[in-house]
């Protein structure tokens, strides 16, 4: 037993020593980067990170990319997602940086997994969440647009300190980006 944890212990701080080695431009943004405490009985044995890596959603639709993107800013309205812009030269959609409480006025739960609290409540409620949400076009094989939709969110305790913690996507909002823009078209 102390064998094998000795040995879970000496592959955790080899992890965190090659990642804190890897390139500054390697690395994945500081939203999508967490630090994690190692201990045991014994004492603590240094941090390792966790990277948490977004999915992108995609769906084709039978438009061309000029349409979609005309119908993009109405998508994002509907769903109460202030609009950042686009990027044309990219063909992005959306914004990198809101601080939402309701996404079409539902709970950010319905959209986000950010654990749950001792109650049992899901945190993204109860969180300050600062979310990313992005739609990038791109010409389909075959004819009509691929609208591939990223969401990234963090959430940190309203009323106390604390360190952000990663609220994956569970992909109901990139699947619903993809409908309304199929039902604006």
């Amino acid at each position: 037993m102390v064998a094998s944890i000795g040995a879970i212990l000496v592959a955790l701080v080899v992890t965190g020593a090659c990642a804190s080695s890897a390139p500054q431009d390697s690395r994945p943004a500081p939203e999508s980067v967490s630090q994690v405490g190692v201990s045991v009985s014994h004492g603590g044995l240094g941090r390792t990170e966790v990277h948490n890596e977004a999915l992108a959603l995609a769906r084709t639709v039978p438009a061309p990319l000029d349409s979609v993107l005309l119908v993009l800013p109405g998508v994002y309205e509907r769903l109460g997602i202030p609009e950042a812009g686009a990027d044309p030269d990219q063909r992005v959609f959306g914004n990198p940086e809101f601080k939402p409480r309701r996404i079409e006025g539902e709970r950010l739960s319905r959209y986000l997994d950010c654990g749950r609290g001792f109650t049992a409540a899901p945190r993204a409620d109860e969180y300050d969440v600062t979310m990313s949400v992005l739609t990038r076009l791109t010409p389909a094989d075959g004819g009509g647009t691929l609208v591939e939709t990223t969401v990234q969110a963090t959430g940190r305790p309203r009323a106390v300190s604390g360190n952000p913690v990663y609220c994956p996507s569970n992909g109901t909002l990139e699947k619903r980006v993809a409908e309304l823009v199929l039902r604006a078209l």
